[in-house]
């Protein structure tokens, strides 16, 4: 295996962090719906999306093409839920800002280091 780009390494740490930070206030909104509540509902939904999101990072950290796959897949969403937030009570400029990262991650993790480093 080659070594680990740095787009890569960006994109998997992102991951990380942008994970635990979902875990985190997720237990928060848990914890805050006593359970049981809709909000507490929505809690256990961004946990579960908080655990898979370190589940990528590690994978895009070891090169494991699937992770890369999901990581795609889940930037992808991301864009779409903010172009299609445009015609609800988004702006377009809220629309950009919102795209920036998941364009920045597609675009980091299909370089063409990347697409050796996945590949092997």
């Amino acid at each position: 295996m080659t070594n680990r780009p740095l787009g890569v390494t960006i994109v998997s740490i992102i991951a990380w962090l942008s994970g635990v930070f979902q875990i985190i206030a997720s237990i928060f909104q848990i914890l805050g719906g006593w359970l049981i509540t809709w909000h507490a509902i929505l809690g256990w939904f961004g946990l579960v999306v908080g655990v898979i999101t370190l589940a990528v990072g590690v994978g895009l950290w070891k090169g494991n093409s699937t992770a890369r796959t999901i990581a795609a897949l889940l930037f992808g969403l991301a864009i779409v839920i903010a172009i299609v937030s445009i015609f609800g009570a988004g702006t377009i400029w809220g629309a950009i800002g919102n795209s920036i990262l998941p364009l920045i991650g597609l675009g980091l993790l299909y370089t063409s280091s990347a697409n050796r480093y996945f590949v092997e």
